[in-house]
């Protein structure tokens, strides 16, 4: 395959239109849709959740500077997975990032039909193709096109949960924070790895890389200004949430931000939150399909699968075949998870913040050994931490991803036991996949043991 078949357009998206996808990445649908079912059954105690998932997604911001800052390339989780841990780990990224996007994709998919039939009486299944299709046909015609109707939704969006904290922090009862752990811890856990999953959208900016104009300078900048935007509305969001609402009347609330602002706020502005929410799907999705195709493109490059995933659309410039793998089976099982699960929200994230755990795990383990493994691009980077302070975030991001998933496993052992076994049949393949290309005079370690020539 020819070289320029398999490269994006570079340099191309701005510092605002990064930050645009990284807040509407983050924020999303899934500031209107976990809160209520996770205050309904951690209690008030999900105010200290968001809290606690900030503590890994701090030690992520700081290690995607680095890294990022470091190693700027399109699918930077299996690059630096890959390169810098082993070539068994890089493989593991895309293989298990797949069935998490679709998870991811259904989740968003599920949350938007919520809101959405607050407005309209149309079928779940029908309002959940009406927002992957559009936007995945829109993640093939460019990246610039995606940001341009993301900053204009992202700006929707904040204006809507303005509208929700403002007069709502003037409407709390402060009767409705007690008890606090009205089900016990291990609701809390859970809920704790539950909200993890739409703060874990900050490390989209790695798997763009390449796309970014200097992105060595452009990823800090971007990290920065989005961390401080999203991290303050999402937790007085969901402080402000509980506040007005007892979390005994959240269990089986679907709307509950709408339904909480309609005990403060006149008709026509809480009927605008749920407008914020449909918005929040719309930013969520787009961004979705847009990180998580680079990094199997950045994959099939080194024909870890298949090489015509790295396909780049000749007009476009878009990875339309990877984005194809990510957008179209979901599509298909929506019906089936509409149909077998009670609660397929919280399930679904809870799926998809394992994979993404896993993936930082390994994202860390990068980090610890990336002034050994590539000392120039770790000394003459824009952001270089100390080997010290570099260690502790390598080791606190690591500590943190396993005590998610442990406390994962504890609650939902079935979801992590699949992985594992997931996993393994990956090992499988991979091993005989690298048996297949050494036929062709391929050795595929040593292609995933050195970064590609425009990198």
């Amino acid at each position: 395959m020819a070289a320029s078949s398999q490269q994006l357009a570079t340099g191309s998206l701005s510092v605002a239109g990064a930050t645009a996808l990284l807040v509407g990445n983050v924020i999303g649908i899934s500031i209107f849709t976990l809160p209520g079912p996770l205050a309904g059954s951690a209690g008030p105690s999900v105010i200290f959740a968001i809290l606690l998932a900030m503590v890994p997604l701090g030690f992520g911001i700081a290690m995607d500077y680095q890294l990022g800052s470091a190693i700027p390339v399109a699918g930077g989780n299996y690059v630096y997975a890959s390169r810098i841990v082993s070539p068994s780990a890089g493989f593991l990224v895309p293989w298990i990032i797949v069935p998490g996007v679709w998870a991811g994709l259904l989740f968003i998919g599920v949350g938007f039909s919520n809101y959405v039939g607050l407005f309209v009486d149309v079928p779940t299944l029908a309002l959940i193709y009406t927002v992957l299709i559009p936007f995945l046909v829109l993640n093939i015609v460019g990246i610039n096109p995606v940001a341009r109707v993301q900053m204009v939704l992202v700006a929707i969006l904040l204006v809507s949960m303005a509208v929700f904290i403002v007069p709502g922090a003037l409407a709390i009862d402060p009767g409705n924070y007690t008890p606090l752990f009205p089900h016990g811890v291990g609701e809390f856990g859970l809920s704790v790895v539950s909200l993890y999953f739409p703060l874990r959208g900050f490390s989209m900016i790695v798997a763009l890389g390449e796309e970014l104009e200097d992105p060595t300078t452009s990823i800090p900048t971007v990290l920065g200004f989005a961390a401080a935007i999203t991290l303050t509305l999402f937790a007085t969001m969901v402080a402000v949430l509980v506040g007005v609402v007892h979390h005994s009347e959240l269990v089986s609330v679907e709307g509950a931000i709408v339904e909480a602002g309609r005990t403060f706020l006149p008709e026509p502005l809480a009927a605008f939150l749920a407008i914020g929410a449909v918005v929040g799907g719309l930013t969520s999705i787009s961004t979705t399909y847009t990180g998580f195709s680079r990094t199997l493109m950045r994959a099939a490059r080194d024909e870890v699968i298949p090489r015509s995933v790295a396909t780049v659309h000749p007009r476009f410039e878009t990875p339309h075949v990877s984005l194809l793998v990510l957008g179209v089976p979901p599509l298909f099982l929506a019906p089936v998870v509409l149909r077998g699960l009670e609660n397929p929200s919280v399930v679904l994230s809870v799926f998809l913040a394992v994979a993404v755990l896993f993936a930082m795990s390994l994202k860390a383990v990068a980090l610890w050994k990336l002034p050994a493994v590539f000392e120039e691009r770790w000394e003459n980077a824009d952001v270089t931490f100390t080997p010290r302070t570099l260690k502790l975030l390598a080791l606190g991001t690591l500590v943190s991803a396993v005590v998610f998933i442990l406390i994962t496993a504890s609650q939902t052992p079935a979801i992590v036991g699949m992985l594992i076994c997931y996993s393994v049949i990956g090992l499988v393949y991979f091993t005989l996949g690298k048996r297949q290309l050494r036929r062709r005079d391929v050795d595929l370690d040593a292609v995933m043991s050195t970064l590609a020539e425009y990198e």
